[in-house]
């Protein structure tokens, strides 16, 4: 027996005064031709709130080395500006790119599998000389060089160091034992920091202690450092190499201990404004940079005392890279639409100056939910706080789309609607008539609900300016955990459930607050007022929820397992494996098989068209012509539906948000459904002594460019305009007060309204519609149309 549906006393009487509608004239089947597709677009992402960050990978006199755009470094010269590729080691077995210090690129060429030290190729990236030295026998490279020297270690039995400077091209001194207090342990062994006069290298002393020590180039020396005051290892010591003073500063005091690298018997001692972070020396001052600190500005202060100046008001903080000409590197600004990489090097007085290597324009913001109907885009981002932004697109004509959100709202304001989760992407949907709405359990905020169930409230939010914000507890939910919202249209919304442990869909009519005395089966869409859900067999019943009665009856071939709808068309599969998925044209009743398997959620119906989501990227199926056609293939991989792509059922299109967080927005080719009412509201009677008005609605299919009210008197026959207006997506809504385009009231009597509008895509005929409203109450000073 198949099974039928009865909707509830409450249901029927919201059922009160529905006109008959008039039905528009249905294609004999798809369309075989049509219109091309709208063309694609764009929505590019706000900026995010957050700086964007470029790491300098290495800094010379002459340039510096970026990250390029995707992948790979590039290399800018501080002269022109001009960049190029870095430089890249031949092909080949090596070791590398090994080392990027300074100008030049260094590259260790060795066998393909051996660990025998192999001859070091140096390119200068300033002038393109390139050179390379023959590892001498017993000695290993270490990765540090200078403009004339490499460093080098030899190894001996105990697995100690000893280091060696092996000259380069014009270097008359081709191998000099740098002299060191003792012989380093090698597993010890680190080069911290490096420019072209030394290097920072900390070992482990034969005693048993961290030690830290200045390689000086020049006179093949090996100092160990004393620590500054306070500290008792190295470990609580931050330290740095500038190209005259050495730094080490105890963290957490703000004293700070310089040594001249010309004499390290030369000392002095300066106080930063900051108590961690990173201090280093730039000619004879400390640039100071707290990354922990609230204001994270970068201050600068003399050797010599005296006091500190500001550089930058606010800094990243991932922190200074150093230059081997002693400069210093960092990005900072105001905010992130005015941030960039800047040099600090001595000015003209000594203090450090700034020099910008590299504007860093904003990262995008990081979008992770992504809905479209009636041609409002609806985003979800992540910047850093989660919020909801609304773009009215272009539903006609060849505008490109705006990108400035015509509405937002953030979670600190409406933490119920306006907190998209990309994990969950249909925490919040589309109505379809410019709502959005979401779940939550009653009590939430007050936290009397605690572990029980306490019933389920609908959150409804106009995507608009000033739109109105509601909460609908909806009783005879208290027994039940809700979940999420599995489809919605217009004022009707469909939610998943579990209920005494058993899962289950429920029915709820948002703006009557109320459940519908209806139990769909798992496989249950909405389209307007119509639920479209399987019998016990292949057939599909759309059940008018307005009257309870069913209105259509198709035959699919198997009993579904999914079911969506959107216009003519109607997209099902035959299991939970994807198998038979198919789409069915409702006008002309015919099944079209579609060439793949679906995963589960991996494909959506559009109108006429199904958009499949693969390992790849993105499949568009167009079915207007009968037969499904793949129009388009987006190679993009993608994740969830309502994620990073998503369709609009109600006018055509669908989107994706690209690795950039761009969203584009493209159609497919053929002819549309006809604009049709999928919903109305319209009271068949009103009496304007209680009323103010008659406001009735109509939901609709797709946009349109422009609509119409009359109502016809239908005594006298006399037909008058009383409300009309432009561009209205999937709503409707006129409030009609009995009068006349001129002020004056109609007389009381029989009437019959008619709506007409037409498809702002200019595709199908001129919707029109129409039903009969009683009038009463009105002034009785009206005078009495005439009767023709």
């Amino acid at each position: 027996m198949k099974r039928s549906r009865v909707l509830g006393a409450a249901a029927l009487a919201l059922a009160t005064g529905i006109g008959a509608l008039t039905a528009v004239p249905a294609a004999a089947g798809p369309a075989a031709a049509g219109p091309a597709a709208a063309g694609e677009l764009t929505v590019a992402p706000l900026p995010h709130q957050e700086p964007s960050h470029k790491m300098v990978f290495a800094a010379g006199p002459n340039g510096v080395t970026l990250p390029a755009p995707g992948r790979g470094l590039y290399w800018k010269r501080f002269a022109d500006g001009r960049e190029t590729p870095q430089a890249d080691c031949d092909s080949g077995p090596y070791h590398g790119p090994w080392l990027s210090i300074g100008d030049t690129v260094g590259c260790e060429y060795r066998a393909v599998s051996g660990t025998t030290p192999g001859p070091l190729t140096l390119h200068d990236q300033s002038t393109g000389h390139r050179e390379t030295l023959a590892v001498p026998a017993g000695l290993s490279w270490t990765g540090t060089y200078s403009p004339t020297q490499v460093l080098a270690t030899e190894k001996d039995a105990q697995d100690r160091l000893t280091l060696h400077l092996i000259g380069r091209e014009g270097e008359p001194r081709k191998d000099v034992t740098v002299s060191a207090p003792e012989r380093i342990a090698g597993h010890s062994f680190w080069v911290r920091t490096s420019d072209e006069k030394g290097a920072l290298i900390t070992y482990r002393s034969a005693a048993g202690q961290a030690t830290l020590a200045l390689l000086d180039f020049a006179t093949a020396t090996l100092t160990p450092l004393a620590l500054p005051d306070g500290a008792t290892d190295l470990g609580s010591v931050d330290y740095a190499l500038g190209y005259q003073w050495v730094s080490l500063r105890t963290r957490g005091s703000s004293t700070v201990t310089v040594r001249s690298r010309a004499d390290l018997s030369v000392t002095r001692s300066a106080t930063t404004s900051t108590l961690y972070g990173e201090v280093q020396p730039v000619g004879d001052w400390l640039v100071a940079h707290d990354s922990y600190a609230t204001s994270n500005a970068v201050t600068a202060v003399p050797v010599n005392g005296g006091p500190a100046r500001t550089l930058l008001a606010r800094s990243s903080w991932r922190g200074m890279k150093t230059g081997t000409d002693g400069s210093a590197y960092l990005a900072g600004g105001t905010d992130s639409s005015h941030w960039a990489m800047y040099r600090i090097t001595p000015g003209p007085d000594g203090a450090p100056a700034l020099t910008k290597v590299i504007d860093l324009p904003p990262d995008p913001a990081d979008r992770v939910t992504l809905s479209l109907a009636q041609g409002r885009l609806l985003t979800g981002q992540e910047n850093p706080a989660r919020s909801l932004h609304s773009y009215d697109l272009p539903v006609s004509g060849t505008s490109p789309a705006g990108q400035t959100p015509a509405w937002s709202c953030e979670e600190t304001t409406d933490h119920r609607l306006c907190a998209p989760r990309g994990e969950i992407p249909g925490w919040t949907v589309p109505t379809g008539d410019g709502r959005i709405v979401s779940l939550s359990a009653m009590g939430t905020d007050t936290g009397a609900c605690g572990s029980s169930l306490c019933g389920t409230v609908l959150n409804v939010r106009e995507t608009r300016p000033g739109g109105s914000v509601r909460e609908v507890p909806l009783s005879g939910t208290e027994a039940m955990s809700s979940y999420l919202v599995e489809s919605a249209s217009g004022r009707y919304v469909m939610f998943s459930a579990t209920e005494n442990r058993n899962s289950r869909m429920v029915l709820a009519d948002i703006d009557a607050g109320k459940l519908l005395d209806v139990r769909p089966s798992s496989a249950a869409t909405l389209w307007g007022s119509t639920l479209w859900d399987r019998e016990d067999d292949s057939t599909v019943t759309g059940t008018d929820l307005r009257t309870g009665r069913v209105t259509q009856r198709v035959d699919l071939g198997c009993r579904p397992y999914e079911l969506q709808a959107s216009g003519d068309w109607l997209y099902f599969t035959c299991s939970a494996g994807g198998t038979g998925a198919s789409a069915f044209h409702l006008p002309s009743k015919k099944r079209i098989p579609l060439p793949f398997t679906p995963a589960g959620d991996a494909a959506r119906l559009g109108d006429g068209y199904v958009a499949h989501r693969t390992d790849t990227g993105l499949e568009v199926y167009n079915l207007r012509s009968g037969a499904p056609v793949k129009e388009r293939e987006i190679a993009q991989p993608l994740k969830k539906y309502g994620s990073d792509w998503t369709v609009d059922r109600f006018g055509g299109r669908l989107a994706y948000t690209d690795a950039g967080e761009t969203v584009h927005v493209v159609g497919v080719t053929g002819k549309a459904s006809p604009l049709a009412v999928i919903d109305q509201d319209a009271p068949a009677a009103v009496d304007f002594r209680s009323a103010q008005s008659w406001s009735s609605r109509w939901w609709l299919s797709k946009p349109v460019s422009s609509w119409q009210l009359t109502v016809r008197n239908k005594t006298s026959g006399i037909s008058t305009v009383v409300r009309s207006g432009g561009e209205a997506r999937g709503l409707i809504a006129p409030a009609w007060d009995g009068k006349n385009q001129w002020g004056s009231y109609l007389h009381t009597g029989d009437y019959e309204w008619t709506l007409t509008a037409r498809p702002a895509d200019g595709q199908t005929p001129e919707l029109r519609t129409s039903g009969s409203m009683k009038v009463t109450g009105t002034p009785s000073r009206v005078v009495r149309p005439p009767v023709r």
